[in-house]
């Protein structure tokens, strides 16, 4: 019987001590899994971190939590709105729009294990934007959880004295948004050029109609990087693309000729009012980091997606519909409205424009090859800007701004003229082809 109790004692020290153990290392991997979120010498808080490969994802929900701002959410996005200004995270999305821009991640945002998960240093990239947008300083980093902050680096000035208190250190440190002006020189000068018109294709009262659409506009900027702006490279552009389709003796009109914001159903919608031909909207593209090797010209029309990539890029351009002027409701209903496009697109009788729209695409793919255009695909996913136009419709990706070089060359007026002339013979070709019934 006492050999009994004393197993029991030795049973319950030992349970006991396991238990400690067992408290105390999870309590200590906790710690480990955490940083502490800074803006310059200010710690906002500590923030729950896991390791996804060699990358640190960050939960965003905290991040917003630290910052004191209350979010609208559901299970597609999460979203910060203050003083007009918006930072948005989507489920399964490797862009994240803040204040307009588009900041491309290295991994997807996702919403799992209760949080909004991010990798750590794009999270704090895009506050930076959201930030700076509504005019506070911004100098977000990221430390241990115990780390004490570091000061501040200052630039050298000319009368340097130890004494002297910089002004506002934090704005010195706060992230660029894309000026208003491309800070990117171009290959050339912007002047016009001018080529040699091409020879007439169309003559008389039942020309041919285009609409050309300058994707983007106003207060949405599309993708930045490499110091340019999309929204500034469509229009120019697409006031190119337009005045070559008139030297072929194309109606060419455009959905907008400065630099305006328009939504995604009033573009078709103003396409079908002028009763058009072909619509063709222009868009430039952007990959996550660690891709920006990725160039190329690409087609793509509204159907089922043909790959990942492409159904992402069809998510990050549907999100135009929210882009600062829609209700946080349609914002919220985003992803959902795509999720529908796919379910209309199932029947392919609900869209009986795909095929004339692939023919389309697939003459102005070997019109870009044959100009020496590098091309890279032509594609199919489910795009709302291509909804509802009642002609063959073609978005164009005319390049990635994410690669320096392709950036570079986008930025040249002589490039982009080539370029628009590939996608005009493209079009001129389509259109002898199928002969308008006017």
């Amino acid at each position: 019987m006492l050999s009994l109790q004393v197993n029991k004692k030795i049973f319950t020290r030992l349970i006991t001590g396991l238990l400690s153990l067992f408290i105390l290392s999870a309590s200590c991997a906790f710690a480990a899994e955490s940083l502490s979120f800074w803006n310059g010498e200010v710690k906002k808080g500590d923030v729950t971190m896991r390791r996804n490969g060699t990358m640190q994802e960050v939960a965003v929900d905290e991040v917003i939590s630290s910052l004191g701002f209350i979010p609208k959410s559901d299970a597609s996005s999460i979203i910060v709105v203050l003083e007009g200004k918006k930072i948005e995270f989507w489920n399964a999305s490797n862009v994240v729009r803040a204040a307009g821009s588009i900041i491309s991640f290295p991994l997807p945002v996702s919403n799992t294990d209760g949080h909004w998960w991010g990798e750590a240093k794009s999270v704090a990239e895009a506050f930076g934007y959201f930030y700076a947008a509504i005019g506070k300083p911004a100098a977000f980093r990221w430390g241990a959880s115990s780390a004490a902050p570091q000061p501040a680096v200052q630039p050298k000035t000319a009368e340097p004295k130890a004494e002297e208190k910089p002004a506002e250190p934090e704005k010195k440190q706060a992230v660029k948004i894309p000026p208003a002006e491309p800070a990117l020189q171009p290959a050339e000068p912007e002047e016009k050029y001018t080529p040699a018109a091409p020879a007439v294709a169309f003559s008389g009262k039942a020309r041919p109609i285009v609409v050309v659409d300058a994707g983007h506009g106003g207060h949405d900027p599309g993708a930045a990087a490499n110091g340019v702006r999309e929204k500034d490279i469509n229009l120019k552009a697409a006031l190119q693309l337009g005045e070559i389709l008139r030297q072929y003796g194309i109606d060419a009109r455009l959905t907008r000729r400065t630099d305006v914001y328009l939504k995604l159903a009033e573009r078709t919608a103003f396409a079908n009012k002028n009763e058009a031909d072909v619509f063709i909207s222009l868009h430039c593209n952007s990959m996550p980091k660690g891709r920006s090797n990725v160039a190329g010209l690409e087609y793509y029309i509204m159907a089922l997606p043909s790959d990942k990539d492409a159904m992402n890029l069809a998510i990050a351009e549907n999100k135009e519909i929210s882009a600062g002027v829609d209700s946080a409701a349609e914002v919220q209903h985003a992803d959902k409205k795509t999720q529908l496009l796919l379910k209309i697109l199932g029947d392919m009788q609900q869209n009986d424009k795909i095929s004339e729209s692939t023919a389309l695409a697939e003459v102005m793919h070997k019109a870009a090859k044959s100009g020496s255009m590098p091309m890279r695909k032509v594609a199919q996913a489910p795009f709302f800007v291509l909804r509802g136009a009642g002609m063959p419709a073609v978005l164009v990706e005319m390049g990635y701004l994410t690669n320096a070089a392709e950036a570079k060359k986008l930025s040249s007026a002589s490039y982009r003229e080539a370029l628009c002339r590939s996608i005009a013979q493209g079009i001129v070709q389509y259109i002898k082809a199928h002969p308008t019934q006017r």
